[in-house]
């Protein structure tokens, strides 16, 4: 007698058809974590940019009343250039399309990063969206 060894196509196809659905749920619930992870890390890269830009400010505010001639007047303008913009903070990956400042702090500024776009008006974060359109002058 011969004995047969292995499993039948009723198995095979079962084992399928389980793989699959566990693939149909998990595959969304990735997805979204993935999506939150990339709004997280533009509010994030957002946050720093602000921060760098305060900081810089404050640093040439030291700088002006130790030594007046040293000091670069970027933070005195009330909205930046591109150019005066990457000499005050590394932008990383993020792209920002406007800054508005009002005694060497962030008024406003709209930035995008990982394909979200966010906007910092009086103190307040939008919600990660779609991106902003236009740029700084150079």
């Amino acid at each position: 007698m011969k004995r047969n060894e292995g499993f039948t196509l009723i198995e095979l196809l079962a084992v399928i058809v389980i793989l699959a659905i566990v693939a149909i749920i998990a595959t969304p619930l990735i997805l979204n974590t993935v999506n939150d992870a990339k709004k997280s890390a533009a509010k994030s890269e957002a946050r720093m940019i602000v921060s760098g830009i305060t900081n810089y400010c404050a640093a040439e505010d030291m700088k002006k009343q130790l030594d007046p001639g040293t000091a670069t007047d970027y933070c005195g303008s009330t909205t930046l250039t591109k150019t005066q913009l990457a000499a005050m903070v590394d932008l990383g990956t993020a792209d920002v399309t406007a800054v508005t400042l009002a005694s060497g702090k962030v008024t406003a500024i709209s930035v995008n990063s990982n394909g979200y776009g966010l906007s910092y008006t009086t103190g307040a974060w939008s919600t990660p969206g779609a991106t902003f359109t236009g740029s700084l002058a150079a």
